[in-house]
């Protein structure tokens, strides 16, 4: 694994976003059920890795609060993978903000 990739080198990483939040404003299965409000899951056979519809767990109790969420919301749960999270790299910077360059 390259350290620090880029988008051309990007290998077996997933293209993902950090949310960092208080517990005491908005708990984290709220959390798990926006990722499902506002992603569609994408069928692995046709994302590859980069693409993949994944959360990235810290902890067992946020994986359980994962698992259920993905039982919960069905068919579109099928798509999507726990995974432990590790190193975050911050995309390029003609990535940031990517919307509002439009």
């Amino acid at each position: 694994m390259n350290i620090n990739p880029t988008y051309k080198n990007i290998q077996d990483y997933a293209e993902s976003i950090r949310i960092t939040f208080d517990p005491q404003q908005v708990d984290y299965a709220a959390l798990v059920s926006m990722f499902f409000a506002f992603h569609t899951p994408t069928d692995p056979r046709f994302a590859g890795t980069q693409y993949r519809s994944a959360i990235f767990v810290q902890n067992e109790e946020q994986r359980s609060i994962a698992q259920k969420a993905l039982v919960e919301w069905g068919a579109l749960g099928r798509y999507v993978t726990i995974e432990d999270a590790s190193d975050f790299y911050r995309a390029e910077e003609y990535h940031q903000k990517y919307m509002d360059k439009f």
